[in-house]
């Protein structure tokens, strides 16, 4: 197995078990350099094991950013689908505000004109596509939310949800429990960075995420959630988790997946010294014992 899946691919999970660098080393670097020599007591093996397990935790983590990408795309084109077939593509549509800010890391423009060329990119890929050029040549090439949303990815459908007024964004947040818009929009863009790292196979188990889930009023959630609203560990991978489960079973009641979580990381997580759910990817102490992950799924109809 080592052959097929190479050193190199698999270097970046022996790195906890490799031996510091020799004394001399610039006593005020920041960064614990590595040796190519694991330290006594561990082996590739561990290091393959960890492998093992991590690929197994994004295929499952997919699963689930699945549901939540599909739920998303549904809940914005009913929702401003309502107000404008072609809201999208209207000022007038979405939030105003919003629109006039600047667009992101000095790009041109204001966020609406940003997000013009960000679909125009995302229509663009999506030419071959049967339904996109049975619109384009019956309708004129402009799609009606409801199929344009088809040709977006997390990431722009999650920009999209930032660009609806706020009562639409309420519409669709309290509909998944959270009592909160632009909360849920912070964790969207989380959980984009989890899907991202799912899909293009990078390291999860261990990740400092990029966007970092702050503290928040334990009111705007259900019971199930509220543990993590002062977490301590914002950047660690447990509190996205967290929020995914969460998330989940308000989308699909009948969905088992935290439990699947919980026996993956609970049973699953290998046997390695000095490694565990708990020091590397942020779980707190007893949290097998908590509600969400205890989720009973509602029984399907028949």
């Amino acid at each position: 197995m080592l052959a097929q899946i190479g050193y190199y691919r698999l270097s970046a999970y022996t790195y906890p078990f490799r031996k510091l660098l020799a004394p001399g080393a610039p006593e005020e670097s920041p960064v614990q350099f590595r040796q190519a020599e694991f330290m006594p007591g561990y082996s590739i093996d561990h290091a393959l094991s960890l492998y093992v397990f991590d690929h197994s935790l994004r295929m499952l983590c997919l699963d689930a950013l699945k549901i939540v990408e599909v739920a998303l795309r549904a809940r914005v084109a009913y929702v401003l689908g309502k107000r404008d077939p072609f809201g999208y593509l209207e000022r007038g549509a979405l939030d105003e505000d919003t629109c006039r800010n600047h667009a992101p890391n000095g790009a041109e423009g204001d966020m609406f004109e940003y997000w013009m060329r960000c679909y125009a990119d995302q229509q663009a890929r999506a030419t071959s596509e049967d339904f996109v050029r049975h619109y384009v040549h019956k309708y004129g090439g402009r799609l009606p939310v409801w199929v344009a949303v088809e040709v977006l990815d997390f990431g722009a459908i999650t920009r999209l949800y930032s660009l609806l007024k706020r009562e639409d964004q309420n519409e669709i947040s309290r509909g998944w429990g959270v009592a909160n818009a632009r909360q849920l929009h912070s964790w969207l863009l989380t959980l984009g960075n989890v899907r991202n790292l799912c899909a293009h196979h990078s390291r999860l188990w261990n990740k400092n995420l990029t966007y970092a889930i702050g503290r928040f009023n334990p009111r705007i959630v259900g019971p199930d959630l509220r543990h993590i609203s002062d977490f301590d560990r914002p950047k660690k991978l447990y509190a996205a988790l967290a929020i995914l489960a969460y998330l989940v079973t308000q989308i699909d009641p009948t969905t088992n997946w935290p439990r699947t979580l919980k026996t993956k990381v609970a049973r699953k997580f290998p046997a390695i010294p000095g490694l565990s759910p708990e020091t590397e990817m942020g779980f707190p102490s007893g949290w097998t014992e908590q509600p969400l992950w205890n989720y009973e799924p509602v029984k399907r109809d028949g």
